[in-house]
C-alpha cells in the first residue's frame, strides 16, 4: 500500500502549497504546484501493471487493441457499440502516437484528476481545496483505476456542475452582464454532453441543477430530508413490490435479475458513511448557513450538499440488488469531497486541527478497509510496469 500512500502524501503536500500560494500571493503562481499535485497520481495510474484494476482486462486493453487496427476516427467510433464513443475517440487519438496502452491509462487519469481538481477550485470559497483533494484520493482514486469510463464522465460532469453553481452564485452576488452568464451556462451544457459521451450514466447529472434550482426556490429548512426519505423507501422496498408485479405478468421475466431477495439494505457501506454524516446533522444550521449566510455560499449550497450525502446512502443500497447498480451512487458520492471539508470550515479555529486529523485518520482507515481488506477494484497490491513509458513495443494482453 506504500506506493499509494507515498503518492497521496506528495500530491496533498503540493496541493496545500498551491492553496497557500494562491491565498497569499497570486493564482498564477500556484499553477505549477496544482499541476504537480495532479500529475503525481496520474503517473501512478499510467505506470501500473495491467493486473491493477479489473476493467483494464475487461475492456481497457481490448479497446486499445481495437483502435490500433482502425484507419480512421470515424471507423473507430462506429465499431464496438457497447463502448461509449468518446472513450473510443480518446483511445484512437492516443493510438496515433503510440501502441503502448499505458499512455491511455495515463491520459485517462489526467482527465479524471484534472477535472476533479478544477471542480474543487470552483468551490474554494466553500471549503479547503486540499482537504477536498485528500478526500478524492482516499475515497475515490481506487475506483478511477478500475471504472475508467464512468470516472471520466463523473469528473467532467462534477466540474460542469461546480461551474454551474459558481455562475449561479455570481448572479446572486455580483450581477455581471448576461452574455457572460449565457456563455458560462453553455459551457456547463457542453461539459454535461462530454460526460455523457464518456459514459451514458452521465445522464444522471441532469438532475443535479434541477435539484439545486428546486432547493433555491423552496428554501424550507428540512425539505430535502422528506425527498431523501421518499427515495430511500422506493429503493429499499421496490424489490418486494416489483416481485408482485412480475408475478402478475406486467414486467418481463428477465427483470428478476434486478431484484433483491428481500428489502435491499447494504449495511456496511452505510455504516462507513455515518461518522461524518452525524456531525453534519448536529451542526446543520451552521453547516447550511441558516445562522449566518456567507458571501459566495448560500443556504441552497448547504442543503444541496446534505441532500447529496443522503442520496448516496440511498443509492448505495442498490449494491444489495446488483453490484453494478452500486455505481449509480458515484454521482452523489463525489460531493463527499465537499461535504467533509465543509464541516471542518464551519468549526471554531481551535477545533479545526483536531477534526482535520480525525478526518485524515478516517480516510486512511476507509481506504485500507475497502482496498486492502475487501480488495475493491483489484488495485492492491500495486504492481509497477517497468516498460510503461516506452513509446512502442508493449504487448497488450486482452481477454
Amino acid at each position: 500500500m506504500f506506493p499509494y500512500l507515498i503518492t497521496f502524501f506528495l500530491s496533498i503536500v503540493l496541493c496545500a502549497a498551491a492553496e497557500r500560494v494562491w491565498q497569499r500571493h497570486h493564482m498564477a503562481l500556484s499553477i505549477p504546484f496544482l499541476a504537480a499535485s495532479v500529475l503525481a497520481p496520474t503517473f501512478l495510474a499510467g505506470a501500473r501493471d495491467f493486473s491493477v484494476g479489473t476493467d483494464i482486462r475487461t475492456y481497457g486493453n481490448y479497446v486499445f487493441q481495437y483502435v490500433l487496427n482502425r484507419n480512421s476516427l470515424a471507423s473507430a467510433v462506429r465499431g464496438m457499440r457497447e463502448i461509449d464513443p468518446l472513450y473510443k475517440a480518446l483511445a484512437y487519438e492516443i493510438a496515433q502516437f503510440t501502441d503502448n496502452p499505458h499512455w491511455l491509462y495515463f491520459f485517462t487519469a489526467l482527465i479524471i484528476c484534472g477535472f476533479t481538481m478544477a471542480g474543487l477550485l470552483f468551490y474554494r470559497r466553500y471549503c479547503s481545496v486540499t482537504l477536498g483533494w485528500t478526500c478524492f484520493l482516499f475515497l475515490f482514486y481506487g475506483d478511477t483505476l478500475n471504472t475508467m469510463r464512468q470516472c471520466l464522465a463523473l469528473a467532467v460532469v462534477f466540474c460542469g456542475f461546480s461551474l454551474f453553481v459558481r455562475i449561479r452564485n455570481d448572479q446572486i452576488y455580483r450581477r455581471r452582464p448576461w452574455p457572460v452568464y449565457a456563455a458560462g451556462f453553455a459551457l456547463c451544457l457542453v461539459l454535461l454532453y462530454v460526460g455523457v459521451q464518456f459514459h451514458t450514466t452521465g445522464m444522471i447529472a441532469v438532475c443535479l441543477p434541477v435539484l439545486y434550482l428546486f432547493l433555491e426556490r423552496v428554501p424550507l429548512k428540512w425539505v430535502q430530508f422528506f425527498f431523501v426519505i421518499a427515495c430511500m423507501a422506493v429503493i429499499m422496498f421496490y424489490s418486494p413490490v416489483a416481485r408482485g408485479v412480475l408475478r402478475m405478468g406486467f414486467l418481463p421475466a428477465k427483470f428478476s435479475r434486478y431484484l433483491a431477495k428481500g428489502v435491499a439494505v447494504a449495511l456496511k457501506p452505510t455504516i462507513l458513511r455515518l461518522p461524518f454524516v452525524i456531525p453534519i446533522l448536529f451542526y446543520y444550521d451552521r453547516y447550511c448557513g441558516f445562522q449566518t449566510e456567507e458571501t459566495g455560499f448560500t443556504r441552497t449550497d448547504g442543503m444541496f450538499i446534505t441532500m447529496m450525502l443522503f442520496l448516496e446512502i440511498c443509492t448505495v443500497q442498490l449494491r444489495s440488488v446488483l453490484p453494478a447498480l452500486y455505481r449509480i451512487s458515484y454521482y452523489f458520492g463525489y460531493f463527499r469531497f465537499l461535504a467533509y471539508p465543509r464541516l471542518v470550515r464551519i468549526l471554531r479555529r481551535d477545533n479545526r486541527a483536531l477534526v482535520t486529523a480525525l478526518l485524515v485518520a478516517y480516510l486512511v482507515v476507509v481506504w485500507y478497509y475497502q482496498n486492502v481488506m475487501q480488495g475493491n477494484n483489484e488495485i492492491y497490491p500495486y504492481v509497477y510496469a517497468p516498460d510503461w513509458w516506452f513509446r512502442n513495443g508493449v504487448a497488450i494482453p486482452v481477454n
